[in-house]
């Protein structure tokens, strides 16, 4: 049996996948009781530091809009409910209602990668915050050019921006 949240989430994380992007996470942290040949044989990139092992975001399963891997995702994943969701299963929001968060923060990811881009030669392969923080480490002449200075201040304020609605709707309260 379905149930309609079930298939809501289904619907609203296809129209989302920031949790897979490498907008939300740098990274997954692969547990003991993960099949870790297994995600490897699938193409995830395992990598290990301080003795934990992780992949990177975003993730290579991840394609049109879709986890290739679904069933032999990582425990991390699996486990993982935005506040969406959430808000869904427990009927404080309607499916429609997310899916305008949903559409305000694609919209917002769409407008900070075109500016990465518009600042610099940028990585698609790292995540967002990752390509961000590269970008606003380089020193900006304030003395030059005046449209590098007004793109660096719209970046500025369209990651602020990005993360205000992230932490407000979509990362799950700690």
């Amino acid at each position: 049996m379905t149930l309609p949240t079930q298939s809501a989430a289904s619907r609203l994380c296809a129209a989302c996948g920031i949790c897979c992007t490498g907008v939300m996470f740098h990274n997954v942290r692969i547990q003991s009781n993960d099949a870790w040949r297994e995600l490897v044989a699938f193409g995830l990139k395992l990598k290990r530091k301080h003795s934990e092992q992780f992949t990177q975001q975003p993730c290579p399963a991840y394609r049109e809009s879709q986890c290739a891997i679904y069933p032999q995702r990582p425990v991390r994943c699996q486990l993982f409910t935005c506040r969406q969701l959430q808000r869904v299963a427990v009927g404080k929001v309607s499916e429609s209602e997310a899916l305008e968060k949903i559409n305000e923060v694609v919209d917002r990811v769409a407008l900070v990668e075109e500016l990465l881009h518009a600042s610099g030669k940028t990585d698609p392969q790292k995540p967002l915050a990752k390509r961000y923080e590269k970008i606003t480490a380089e020193p900006v002449d304030l003395s030059g050019d005046p449209h590098a200075v007004e793109l660096r201040g719209q970046l500025l304020h369209a990651m602020q921006a990005l993360e205000e609605l992230l932490a407000k709707d979509f990362r799950p309260s700690s």
